[in-house]
């Protein structure tokens, strides 16, 4: 006779992130408590019912094994371009390193060049002097891709490695079923120098390295910041019970490592405190939490017009419960703020209990 094992999941998050994710389209979802690294939702869309397979067992064994494919669990092993989302990780660089402070001022100034290719920001915002918490309330891409030219790759591959870039997530799963995030050739390969440093720190890239994430990599940058700048290990492990009623085994909370200085995630939330008051994410709301903390990210899937959209954030941003990443894999010239976050929010306001 077995162990039980309770799992950290909730049921009532998850069932309600797979409905929402469902009515948008491929997608996924992490949720994570910041002091503990308990994964409390993460739903990967579309998604099949593991009951059917044993009467579809040969349809299962053939499934393709692609991007599009229902056996891919995104939230884990989706690669995406994550756009804006990280200008966080570029931020807190910025300030940790000491090379700048929440009040620099900074260029956002459109069309600038970056490696020699002009740079567009989000419809032409333009401002040739603005703050740093300025440039991440209005997601400026220029002001961004400056800074990081300015600390270098070697002090943004640090940050990156920091936050756990280039390494398959701390997470107790099959190797297989993970990827790590980071720039990427067009070979696949992970690369730590020789990429457009600028378009990286934006979430972007060229064929020299793309800058590609997946969903649980951004649930754990928001849930780094919301946690004083220690990275978590996620676990699903809420407690282990043997047949005589004993606990063998509970959750505890495990440190990866401090990533930024205390001081330098409070900078940091009280700029993403910004984004939802008053920057791109200020359409959004959470029943019974005054303030929240938040990064919008919106990157061009094609051609056609199909954006990759995205959203983290944390809550309340006084006394952080749960961080989440959401993320829609295309839609037709939508925006972060408009279709990952009314999602994350909802899913946030579940588990709040709000």
């Amino acid at each position: 006779e077995g162990s039980d094992l309770t799992v950290t999941v909730d049921a009532g998050a998850q069932r309600l992130a797979t409905s929402l994710l469902n009515a948008q389209g491929p997608g996924a979802l992490v949720a994570l408590e910041p002091k503990t690294g308990a994964v409390r939702a993460m739903v990967s869309t579309p998604g099949y019912d593991p009951n059917e397979i044993p009467a579809r067992l040969d349809e299962f064994n053939n499934l393709p094994d692609g991007a599009d494919s229902v056996l891919l669990n995104r939230t884990t092993q989706g690669r995406y371009a994550p756009g804006s989302t990280m200008k966080v990780v570029t931020a807190a660089a910025a300030l940790d390193s000491g090379d700048f402070e929440p009040d620099s001022v900074v260029d956002g100034t459109d069309g600038v060049e970056i490696s020699g290719v002009p740079l567009q920001n989000s419809g032409n915002f333009s401002q040739s002097q603005i703050t740093l918490t300025d440039a991440l309330t209005n997601s400026v891409n220029t002001a961004w891709a400056q800074v990081a030219e300015d600390l270098g790759e070697d002090t943004m591959v640090e940050y990156m490695e920091r936050f756990g870039f280039f390494k398959l997530p701390p997470l107790d799963y099959p190797d297989q079923q993970m990827t790590a995030s980071g720039p990427r050739k067009t070979n696949g390969r992970l690369t730590r120098s020789g990429f457009d440093v600028g378009r990286v720190a934006i979430g972007q890239g060229g064929a020299e390295g793309q800058m590609q994430a997946t969903p649980i990599q951004i649930a754990m940058i928001a849930a780094t910041v919301a946690n004083g700048g220690k990275l978590m290990e996620p676990t699903f492990l809420q407690d282990v019970t043997d047949p005589d009623g004993r606990v063998t085994d509970e959750l505890d909370p495990d440190e990866v490592r401090q990533v930024i200085a205390p001081e330098t995630a409070a900078e940091l939330t009280e700029m993403m405190t910004n984004v939802t008051q008053e920057g791109t994410a200020s359409n959004l709301n959470i029943t019974g939490t005054d303030v929240f903390a938040g990064k919008t990210g919106t990157a061009e899937r094609d051609l056609q017009g199909l954006n990759q959209a995205w959203f983290m954030m944390f809550a309340p941003a006084d006394d952080p419960q749960i961080a989440i990443a959401a993320t829609v894999e295309s839609c037709q010239g939508c925006f972060g703020g408009t279709v990952a976050g009314p999602i994350a929010t909802a899913v946030a306001e579940e588990l709040l209990g709000g």
